[in-house]
C-alpha cells in the first residue's frame, strides 16, 4: 500500500495563493533559462578553447572540474585517478610519455623535498 502523502502546515492553511504560486514558477523559469544559457555559453567557451589551442575536451572538462573542487576533495581525486589508472594498466603504454617525463620527474621531486624523503607510492611507481 502507498504512502499517503502528509500535508504541510503550508497546505493545511490553504497553501500558497495563485498569485505567488505564479510568480514562484515565473522565477524558477527564468532561473532554468539562465542556467541553460549559461551552460550553452560554457560550451561554447570550451568548444572554442579545443579549436584555439588544440585542446583535448574531455581533458579539459576534466581539468576545469577538477580545479573547480575545493583541496581536499580535488587532491582526493587526483590521487585515486593516477592510482586508479595505474591499476587498470592505462598508464603502461610508457611512449606517451615522453614529452613528460620530465614534468612527471619536476613534480615528484617536488613532492619529496616538501615531505623530506617520503615519497606519495602511487606517484613514485610512475616515475621509478
Amino acid at each position: 500500500m502507498a504512502k499517503q502523502a502528509k500535508a504541510t502546515d503550508a497546505a493545511k492553511s490553504g497553501g500558497v495563493n495563485a498569485t505567488d504560486l505564479k510568480r514562484v514558477v515565473t522565477e524558477i523559469s527564468r532561473q532554468k533559462g539562465r542556467a541553460s544559457e549559461a551552460a550553452g555559453l560554457a560550451g561554447k567557451a570550451t568548444q572554442q578553447a579545443v579549436e584555439q589551442y588544440g585542446l583535448e575536451k574531455t581533458a579539459l572538462t576534466f581539468a576545469r572540474r577538477i580545479s573547480d573542487m575545493e583541496e581536499g576533495k580535488r587532491q582526493g581525486v587526483i590521487r585515486a585517478s593516477i592510482e586508479y589508472w595505474h591499476k587498470l594498466g592505462l598508464l603502461d603504454q610508457i611512449d606517451m610519455f615522453d614529452d613528460l617525463i620530465p614534468t612527471l620527474e619536476e613534480i615528484v621531486q617536488r613532492a619529496h623535498n616538501q615531505r623530506g624523503a617520503k615519497q606519495d607510492p602511487v606517484v613514485a611507481q610512475l616515475v621509478n
